[in-house]
């Protein structure tokens, strides 16, 4: 696969796939005084869009993508695209990137894996790594949902660099609203009527502890916005979310891997902290990822910062099968900030480290045992041979 150093737009009609377009994107930092605040700076932008219709082409062509373009509109009416992989329909994988807006490298990753998959599946392969890759197309069924809030993201590239959240007007009633804290307590807000925009769409899933306060969720409207870390007025009210709880309702999906930025981690969902098979499955993608020299710190969502309404929690909740969220790596540049300012320059490095742990995920959404309590027999002539204890270490080593 060719090198790829390029940020997507969510449309950009009339664009060819895989060209780019640049635009001044407007950097707003938090802190007025830095020289850069509402300075401009030119990026190249290819068209998401353009270009998954033009993987799905390819994809068509070889008998390996369904012609299903996107699982709904956005609150603006925006597309979200969809790329559907593989021939396996009863081992579904979900890939989603960018529910919070500014992360922009949590779009590009899911693309380019599903770009990997689709530029290097051959009916007839000659080498062990493209009979690997056969197998897990052949055998399992990964959805690509990229860019989960094209609202959001689009207003990063227009207005706000750092905008976080949705942007839907969200009217509420004048109220006195009594809600809880996780882990006990609670408060009164006193809500005046008014309009507020911008939900996070990560706190408003439908999971069972939707809606309780901590540190980095809120049922406060006023804190939604920018930063926000508003819950929204229920659970699962955003379009967003609810096209994504509309796929889990329709479909039985046997992994879960939902991109963000900037920590540089791979974390579990809370609830499967002791469950034998999630936890083999993440300590192995863990493990593939820290032999590519720039370690990701394992560990449950509650250690990063304890959060409701997830879709890694969702996720979990709905499926029991495992769920996990990379928080990929900040700017070598400003390692400081938590925003995703990473250069075009490291779009490819940071593919290249989570490459082999997306495959080992989508491989183990084969898997129905408990790891090491599987009987099975095993040729051992044959590369493809799926054992429990090596599920993710075929892919030790793996470039693309």
């Amino acid at each position: 696969m060719a090198s790829y150093h390029t940020w997507h737009h969510p449309d950009l009609d009339g664009k060819p796939a895989f060209s780019t377009l640049p635009l001044p994107v407007p950097i707003v930092l938090a802190d007025p005084s830095l020289p850069t605040n509402g300075a401009t700076e030119t990026k190249q932008l290819a068209s998401l869009k353009n270009d998954m219709d033009e993987l799905r082409r390819i994809g068509q062509g070889k008998g390996i993508c369904s012609a299903d373009r996107d699982i709904g509109k956005s609150d603006g009416g925006k597309e979200m695209w969809l790329l559907k992989v593989g021939k396996g329909a009863t081992h579904k994988v979900l890939f989603t990137g960018c529910h919070h807006a500014r992360e922009w490298i949590s779009v590009e990753i899911p693309f380019l894996v599903a770009r990997y998959l689709i530029e290097n599946y051959e009916a007839a392969p000659t080498d062990d790594k493209k009979r690997r890759i056969k197998h897990l197309v052949d055998n399992r069924e990964i959805w690509f949902v990229p860019l989960t809030n094209p609202d959001g993201h689009l207003f990063t590239q227009s207005d706000d660099r750092w905008w976080r959240a949705n942007t839907r007007d969200v009217f509420m009633p004048k109220q006195k609203l009594k809600v809880k804290t996780l882990g006990g307590g609670g408060r009164t807000i006193d809500i005046a009527e008014g309009t507020f925009r911008g939900v996070d769409i990560n706190r408003n899933y439908p999971e069972p502890s939707w809606g309780l306060e901590t540190s980095a969720t809120s049922r406060d409207p006023r804190d939604g916005g920018k930063n926000s870390t508003w819950a929204g007025p229920s659970a699962g009210s955003e379009p967003e979310t609810d096209r994504i709880v509309k796929v889990f309702d329709a479909n039985t999906f046997r992994a879960n891997l939902t991109f963000h930025n900037a920590s540089q981690l791979l974390l579990y969902a809370d609830a499967s902290e002791r469950d034998p098979f999630a936890q083999f499955v993440g300590k192995g993608m863990s493990r593939l990822i820290d032999e590519k020299g720039n370690p990701y710190t394992y560990e449950a969502s509650k250690d990063l910062y304890a959060t409701t309404g997830s879709q890694n929690a969702f996720a979990w909740d709905r499926t029991r099968r495992p769920s996990f969220t990379p928080e990929l790596r900040p700017s070598e540049l400003h390692p400081e900030h938590f925003f995703s300012a990473l250069p075009e320059s490291e779009i490819e490095p940071c593919f290249r480290e989570l490459l082999p742990a997306s495959l080992a995920l989508i491989n183990c959404a084969g898997l129905d045992a408990v790891a090491g309590k599987a009987k099975v027999t095993v040729p051992a002539s044959d590369p493809l041979a799926q054992v429990v204890r090596n599920a993710w270490k075929v892919f030790e080593g793996w470039e693309p």
